[in-house]
């Protein structure tokens, strides 16, 4: 009987642990975890968000390119809805890599302003080295391990060509791990690592993470408005300088600075007699609504940015002209880089000054989006790779040329989801998109959440323990001078 029941729970906890989280918690809601909201718990939300929106970038540009195309731009072919102006944000990915280094700097930011502003600057200091020890064990061990999970993938033959032997290509991936995915030399440079190019956007983070660092530490002593300024030049020097990722992880400073003196100034006014008199507030509220729908409004708009003929996009081709120094000139992309990191900046302040766009992203929805954002931005690329082909198939092509000529091409019947739906015009085009999407959704929201769970949470983890093991919990020697006559 013991026997039993053991191997009951033991089939129970492994079921628990295949299925995605957001499943087993209904089947087995006695182990669902207790997940509470904090104050910035909507910019997990929007981080989450803006992960599925990158996913779903890749899908769309890799498979069905045509629908990225601008509204009316493409005379030969009748556009879709889904090509339209704000329509298009689902699949603009490039603007949501700006998003995620706004939050970022935001995130990393907070605690340590908090800090400031409680005039606790030793515990500033220490959450300063914290972040800082942590933050390559964060960013880069997801990495390693998915990256590795590719080489598997490839010696299988399930990814890749196969002309690599194990040893040949595990030296390869350790090149790419140290040269590519883990290189912050390189700042803002996109290095389009192998294995999964998607990661160009890593070494990026954590170049830009030891600056904000850096910025932090040497503004933490100063008077408020002094710091403020400071960041805020700092900001427009790396617009001036064309480091535009420079910029959006400072811009998050100056607003997580914001949502402080925010937070405290609210403390004060709920706690003062001026909240018995809250009709005084209305107009001046909904004008300032209305500012901020107008920034997200704007934001969506310039978030779809197309990748090809912005110069012919209307509304898009105003921003285009308007481009500063040296972004105008820079290369192609950078125009766009330098708007989308703007509106980023804008767009995660004002999502904070709606209570309607907060509760969204504080919801479960988002927040589930939230947790597993860094195993979606990992895992999709490979998902796609590994099932995109099985799905969607390829369309049907009809016969080519005069049966008995030397280019006579027989008809070949379609397979998946393009063969069923087809691919002739825009609305099957978008029909089969949708379906693939449908089917494909599912399978990359499932391996990111086992991911997530086996890799990134242990990672995570991993990190904190090899911090305290490092510490220095020995008393201070009475004779040390606690300092470097050369410094």
């Amino acid at each position: 009987m013991i026997k039993v029941q053991l191997s009951c729970a033991q089939l129970r906890a492994r079921l628990c642990s295949l299925l995605p989280s957001f499943i087993a918690d209904i089947i087995f809601p006695e182990q669902k975890p207790n997940w509470r909201l904090h104050p910035t718990s909507y910019l997990d939300g929007l981080r989450g968000i803006a992960s599925v929106i990158v996913f779903f970038c890749h899908y769309t540009e890799n498979e069905f390119r045509d629908l990225t195309r601008s509204y009316g731009v493409d005379q030969g072919e009748p556009s879709g809805w889904i090509q339209a102006p704000f329509a298009r944000i689902i699949f603009s990915g490039r603007p949501m890599v700006h998003i995620f280094f706004i939050i970022s700097g935001f995130v990393l930011s907070y605690k340590p302003i908090k800090c400031i502003h409680a005039r606790e600057l030793d515990k500033c200091y220490t959450t300063l080295s914290s972040s800082t020890f942590r933050r390559a064990f964060r960013l880069f061990g997801p990495c390693v391990a998915s990256t590795f999970m590719i080489l598997g993938l490839h010696q299988m033959g399930l990814l890749g060509d196969g002309r690599f032997t194990f040893w040949d290509q595990l030296w390869d991936w350790k090149n790419v791990v140290f040269h590519q995915i883990t290189w912050p030399w390189a700042w803002d440079k996109d290095l389009s690592p192998g294995y999964d190019i998607h990661l160009w956007t890593i070494p990026i983070e954590f170049a830009h993470s030891m600056l904000l660092f850096m910025v932090i530490l040497m503004v933490a002593r100063l008077r408020l408005r002094l710091r403020q300024a400071m960041v805020f030049g700092l900001m427009m020097y790396c617009l001036a300088c064309g480091k535009w990722a420079g910029f959006e992880f400072l811009a998050g400073l100056f607003l997580a600075e914001i949502h402080v003196l925010q937070a405290a100034r609210a403390k004060d006014w709920e706690s003062s007699e001026m909240a018995l008199f809250p009709a005084k507030q209305s107009a001046g509220s909904t004008v300032k609504t209305m500012f901020h729908v107008s920034i997200i409004l704007v934001g969506l708009f310039i978030g779809g940015w197309p990748n090809r003929d912005a110069d012919k996009t209307p509304g898009i081709r105003f921003f285009l002209a308007q481009t500063p120094m040296p972004f105008a000139k820079m290369d192609h992309l950078a125009p766009q880089k330098f708007w989308f990191g703007l509106a980023a900046a804008f767009m995660v302040w004002s999502v904070g000054e709606l209570p309607v766009l907060r509760r969204f992203f504080e919801g479960p929805l988002a927040q589930y989006c939230g947790r597993v954002s860094y195993a979606v931005y990992i895992c999709h690329g490979p998902a796609l790779d590994l099932f995109s082909r099985f799905v969607l198939g390829s369309p049907s092509r009809p016969a080519v040329g005069q049966p008995g000529t030397p280019d006579f091409r027989e008809a070949v019947m379609g397979d998946g989801v393009k063969g069923l739906m087809g691919i002739e015009g825009t609305t099957q085009k978008t029909i089969s998109w949708f379906v693939g999407l449908c089917i494909l959704g599912p399978l990359v929201i499932w391996a990111a959440d086992l991911f997530w769970r086996a890799i990134d949470n242990p990672v995570v983890s991993f990190g904190k323990k090899i911090e305290e093991a490092c510490l220095d919990d020995s008393e201070p020697n009475p004779r040390s001078q606690g300092y470097s006559p050369a410094a």
